[in-house]
């Protein structure tokens, strides 16, 4: 490959701005490109995202220790043709196309994206970002029916779904590999540290790892900060980002009403840290421009309450800090145990026919004290136990949708088919590791704030992932090895408080001003060939009269209608 490059930076950040890659290029930054197998085979590769070990690679591949990126990447992909992408520590996703063929990497953390699409001839278009994938010849701008499906269940798509159809998503730590014989799926290679046989040790090694993360990830910064929430892993951070970096800044999101609000939690760790604190409190004027932002910015609808005040936080953190320190991936990889209705539910109210099951619920609401069992036989299908948001009922949707619906090739519905009724801890971490964290890619691109996730980093996460279950859970000791780590460094009692994640005041969001958002997009609703407007208008009209029950969905609907109108589509939806 020839040694050239188009807007090649350093470890410390890759350049945004959009590049097609030409034959023979190396391209740093967000990137879109076209991959034609029975044309004369053209070399190229592209890098979009953050990684922190270039030194390293530079070393180990004989290269000058201050090597720019793209040196790097190119020595590593004629080194290791196959995987080179698994050697890079990182947030990023890669193209790379060598004598006839395309591999498409995503790194495991999945907090960047990537798209195809493939069409009848073999040529396979993709992208960093789905609106450049789009602008590409061949490449269709249609809805695709089974996402609005997924879409208004689950209040978000999953990979390898997309919105649009025909555009695929490459899900996260996987390598699609794309030749003239046709295309497949390979899974990232994975590696870990040896696994401790005792739990003081494994605390040991992961204290290492983490802190070595955090140091690779603050290196270079001159203003640097790490998000505080108040839990176990923002905690655990906040104080290693303390060790590392006195200077750094503790930023906290806090909200009116003691159900949302973690901030005085925060303070109190950040105290006993002795770290700066910053609480970040934003007006209902502030939501609504980041509501507008989303609707013209976010590359599908995305439902998720918090994408607000995640897009407002990263704004700030981009405007004051040049790195910033995030606790996500800590519950992807030490997983979590569902509650125990939940546990019920699957393993037992699941064996009930569904008839019964209706019967049952009937019964129990109309039973003094009972009542509150319903949970345990109130669902279509058990998978529903375990969704985030109470979004639209497979019947729901197909009122909305004029048609049949069949949920079944959703990627949380195809998780949690994959385990056996009583694997809960393997089926529950299994989901989580599913739904995608969107609001944290869409809001990263949005802001262009550098955030970084030690959690991800491939030492720790690998580390994590191999633990016995009872490093990672115990019964009264979720996140075990997190909770014993974090206990080195703030003192239990500080910490040790019931916590909610991090959430947003939908419902005052929506209802004030005489439920302006909700008027104003839901009645009337203008697109029929997407959903029945008499449907939506009168679930907008119940929200309205007081029907709470209906806050996610209408909210679905809300976010699909504004996202609409500043992404219109031509042409029906197929």
């Amino acid at each position: 490959m020839a040694r050239r490059a188009r807007h090649a930076v350093g470890a410390e950040g890759l350049n945004p701005t959009l590049s097609e890659p030409l034959a023979d290029t190396v391209v740093i930054g967000e990137f879109c490109g076209t991959f034609a197998p029975h044309e004369p085979p053209r070399q190229s590769l592209a890098c979009a995202g953050h990684i922190v070990n270039t030194a390293e690679l530079a070393l180990e591949l004989g290269l000058p220790a201050g090597a720019a990126l793209n040196e790097v990447l190119e020595a590593a992909a004629v080194r290791w043709p196959d995987d080179f992408a698994a050697h890079c520590n990182g947030i990023f996703v890669m193209a790379h196309q060598m004598g006839g063929t395309l591999r498409l990497y995503r790194d495991p953390s999945g907090l960047r994206n990537l798209y195809f699409h493939a069409a009848g001839d073999g040529r396979v278009s993709y992208a960093s970002g789905i609106d450049a994938l789009l602008t590409l010849p061949g490449v269709p701008r249609r809805i695709a029916r089974r996402s609005l499906h997924e879409y208004l269940r689950l209040l978000d798509i999953a990979a390898p779904h997309t919105l649009y159809e025909g555009v695929t998503a490459v899900q996260a730590g996987q390598i699609v590999v794309a030749t003239a014989q046709g295309r497949h799926a390979l899974a990232w290679p994975a590696s870990a540290p040896p696994c401790p046989a005792h739990f003081a040790d494994a605390i040991d090694t992961l204290s290492e790892l983490l802190s070595n993360a955090v140091q690779q990830r603050l290196s270079g910064a001159r203003r640097p900060a790490a998000f505080l929430s108040g839990g176990v892993d923002s905690a655990l951070l906040t104080a290693l980002t303390f060790r590392e970096r006195p200077d750094a800044t503790a930023l906290t999101v806090g909200f009116d009403g003691a159900s949302f609000d973690e901030s005085s939690s925060a303070a109190r760790i950040a105290a006993h840290v002795g770290i700066r604190h910053e609480v970040l409190r934003f007006q209902r004027a502030d939501y609504l421009e980041a509501f507008h932002r989303c609707a013209r910015g976010l590359e599908q609808p995305m439902a998720d309450p918090a994408t607000l005040a995640t897009l407002l936080a990263f704004e700030h953190a981009g405007a004051h800090h040049d790195v910033v320190i995030d606790g996500t991936g800590a519950d992807e990889a030490v997983g979590s145990m569902p509650p125990r209705h939940v546990r019920f539910a699957v393993a037992y109210g699941s064996l009930v026919p569904q008839g019964l099951r209706g019967g049952l619920v009937h019964l129990l609401r109309r039973t003094p004290g009972l009542a509150g069992y319903t949970p345990l036989f109130d669902f279509e299908h058990p998978a529903e136990t375990m969704m985030r948001w109470n979004g639209f009922s497979r019947a729901e949707i197909e009122v909305l949708c004029r048609e049949p619906v069949s949920l079944g090739d959703a990627q949380f519905y195809r998780a949690f088919q994959h385990h056996g009724r009583h694997d809960h801890y393997e089926r529950y971490s299994d989901l989580i590791n599913t739904m995608p964290c969107e609001r944290l890619n869409q809001a990263t691109r949005l802001s262009g704030a550098a955030l970084r996730f030690p959690f991800c980093d491939i030492g720790a996460d690998s580390f994590l992932r191999q633990l016995p279950q009872d490093f990672r859970y115990l019964p009264t000791q979720p996140k075990r090895i997190l909770r014993a780590l974090l206990a080195r460094y703030v003192a239990p009692a500080i910490w040790e408080s019931p916590k909610h994640g991090f959430n947003f005041p939908l419902h005052h969001f929506l209802a004030a001003d005489d439920h302006s958002l909700v008027r104003m997009h839901l009645l009337p609703w203008t697109r029929s060939e997407l959903l029945a407007p008499d449907a939506v208008a009168a679930l907008a009209r119940r929200y309205i009269s007081g029907e709470r029950a209906l806050l996610f969905r209408v909210w679905a609907l809300v976010m699909l209608a504004a996202w609409l109108d500043r992404h219109p589509l031509p042409g029906k939806s197929s």
